[in-house]
């Protein structure tokens, strides 16, 4: 375990091209904790203006984003001459593991979950798209590298989309150089390939190749070399998943089609769209798909793993005895109750032992018996007597 910062790094998650991935813990008084990711930009790229840019440029692009399918981004700093984001950790895998898992253990991931996990990832891919500065200004915000690796699946069954380090802004303070490339070229938009300008359509290309390979088990566009690849993005025309595969019913064909077309207008025009119609396909088919049910089988296919890890648990929080000893706090009235609240003091006699309350029914007071009329020489004596009181004469 390394000391990073504020940041105690248990292990190492994953390592790419820019930085490294830890998952790690933040620290706190009086027994605070907290799983999060750190991951910090390679030592050799810190002296690099451009890729340091590049780097705070993720963080300041993803920390805008607030949506339950995009991780979140908790901090950015600087330790040492070393640059590090820390994000939300989501205690899960990526969708191509899962779909590798499921296929190992139940031989197929069920239909209706691969569906549920486009649909999520699309609904965070909308928001992203239609994001906005605290001032109200449009981002603009492409991912530019929807991939497997970057759609996460929990083990609680929320789908998280990660990774905006190529995203491309109008804010955004390092610009990517004109007809460059970036991103996995496997999933690239014909667009990107190409190494034209590019919209939010693109990522929706992208998610539309994760969407093909999911149902069908098989890569759509890879080829044995990048040149290749990118000719296949370009030009290779797309069979339709039911005649790829055995089962997958043809109302499915036309969303997964219409998401990979070459023609950008011809795709859905956004994100939120495609979402919609996988959403009506699970409706009418009457498929469960809900995030219950991704949630209950994730548990089912790592009840292993998840068993082990749980059992040798690095942060679970124990009691901190340097808590100070405090009074426990007063019992909850219910204001609603037709109670009273006992006075805080001891009452007198409250050592004598209490009498049991009866339970034979009282007695029922007799009715009140009505007055006798009055005679008429009551009446003029009472009369006599007003007079008297108020004129203030009489006999004393």
């Amino acid at each position: 375990m390394e000391t990073f910062g504020r940041y105690e790094l248990l292990r190492k998650l994953a390592a790419g091209g820019m930085g490294q991935v830890y998952l790690a813990r933040q620290k706190g008084p009086v027994g605070f904790q907290k799983l999060l990711v750190v991951k910090r930009l390679l030592p050799h790229l810190s002296e690099d203006d451009e890729f340091i840019q590049m780097f705070l440029d993720e963080a300041r692009i993803a920390a805008l984003l607030n949506h339950p399918n995009i991780a979140q981004i908790y901090d950015l700093g600087e330790v040492d001459g070393i640059y590090y984001i820390a994000m939300e950790y989501v205690h899960g895998e990526a969708i191509a593991e899962v779909n590798k898992r499921a296929t190992q253990r139940k031989g197929a991931m069920p239909l209706a979950l691969k569906c549920r996990v486009i649909s999520d990832a699309a609904a965070g891919l909308d928001a992203a798209h239609h994001a906005r500065s605290p001032s109200g200004r449009k981002l603009a915000l492409i991912h530019r590298d929807v991939s497997p690796q970057n759609v996460l699946v929990g083990f609680n069954g929320a789908v998280k989309l990660i990774d905006f380090g190529v995203a491309k802004a109008i804010n955004k303070f390092s610009q990517t150089t004109a007809g460059q490339i970036k991103g996995k070229h496997a999933y690239m938009s014909p667009e990107q390939a190409k190494g034209e300008p590019l919209d939010h359509r693109s990522d929706v290309f992208g998610l539309g190749t994760v969407f093909y390979e999911l149902l069908t088990n098989t890569r759509l566009f890879k080829r044995e070399t990048e040149i290749a690849t990118l000719k296949a993005v370009v030009g290779t025309k797309v069979t339709p998943p039911s005649e790829a595969v055995q089962g997958i019913p043809k109302a499915l064909d036309a969303v997964v089609l219409k998401a990979l077309a070459k023609n950008r207008d011809e795709r859905f025009a956004t994100a939120g769209e495609m979402q919609l119609a996988i959403e009506d396909f699970l409706f009418k088919q009457q498929l469960p798909g809900t995030t219950a049910h991704l949630a209950a089988f994730m548990r089912e296919i790592y009840a292993e793993e998840l068993e082990e890890e749980f059992s040798n648990e690095p942060t679970i929080i124990a009691y901190d005895p340097r808590l100070p000893n405090r009074k426990a706090p007063p019992p909850l009235l219910d204001e609603s109750a037709p109670t009273t609240q006992m006075p805080a003091h001891k009452p007198p006699y409250a050592d004598a032992p209490a009498s049991k309350p009866s339970t034979v029914n009282p007695i029922p007071k007799a009715p009140k018996a009505t007055p006798a009329p009055k005679t008429s020489a009551e009446s003029s004596n009472k009369e006599t007597s007003k007079k008297t009181s108020r004129t203030g004469k009489g006999d004393k």
